[in-house]
């Protein structure tokens, strides 16, 4: 099976969780963006030449906001392993199942052929035991993460239904304190273009979480006019809250 490396990524995940005690769950609520990196030069991919196609197609970045979900704090947990006297590892697995949103629209399906949407993201937490362990801290200061994700062929790669393929994406991360930690190409991009990835939002919003798919199809005409860079700026939030 032929394997070619088609992009580097740099992305970050900003969060916040929420106690809703009434309902015996913690809210998380994040956005998340992920750049597509030049192999070569280090830059961000606005137009790539899809060498299985000879096409030039439009590269529509990753901004999903928001990404949210609900963990019960009545059955929630996560099993750890212990690596070292204080060293543990948490591995979070996500298997992903469900109607694909561009398999009803006739022209969307042309990006997208699959009825059904299906992906995996595999990720692993290191950090330490006195950390996760202690009532005190509201957050944990160290956390390592390596993060797999395989998926689809991406839909504004435009070769859903010439070629069948998977994306295999494998990635390492850390948390970090300052917003400046970041890779300077993403930091940039945040500042200049997407303001509101500094903070993660503040409450519960009345909304389903974006994916790559759905950001797709809200933003096709843009896409369509190859002149559009992504993503889309955006420096305020516009969704209402959860009972607001």
């Amino acid at each position: 099976m032929e394997v070619d490396h088609i992009f580097d990524v740099i992305g970050m995940n900003i969060a916040r969780c929420l106690n809703d005690s009434n309902n015996h769950q913690i809210i998380l609520t994040s956005r998340e963006t992920q750049l597509y990196i030049d192999v070569n030069t280090g830059e961000k991919l606005n137009q790539w030449s899809n060498p299985y196609t000879g096409n030039i197609v439009s590269v529509i970045h990753v901004a999903n906001d928001p990404v949210q979900s609900t963990m019960s704090t009545d059955k929630f947990s996560i099993k750890g392993y212990l690596t070292s006297e204080n060293q543990i590892v948490l591995p979070i697995d996500v298997n992903l199942f469900y109607p694909n949103p561009l398999f009803e629209n006739e022209t969307l399906r042309h990006y997208s052929k699959e009825k059904f949407y299906q992906a995996g993201e595999y990720f692993k937490f290191f950090t330490t035991l006195n950390q996760i362990t202690n009532e005190s801290l509201t957050q944990v200061n160290q956390m390592d993460l390596s993060w797999t994700r395989i998926s689809p062929i991406l839909p504004w790669m435009n070769m859903s239904t010439q070629y069948n393929g998977t994306l295999v994406f494998s990635a390492q991360g850390t948390k970090i304190s300052s917003l400046t930690q970041i890779d300077q190409v993403l930091f940039n991009e945040i500042i200049k273009r997407i303001p509101i990835y500094e903070n993660a939002p503040n409450c519960q919003l009345d909304t389903s979480s974006e994916t790559s798919w759905t950001y797709f199809k809200k933003y096709f005409s843009e896409y369509l006019s190859n002149t559009q860079e992504f993503p889309i700026p955006k420096s305020k939030e516009d969704i209402p809250c959860v009972h607001d």
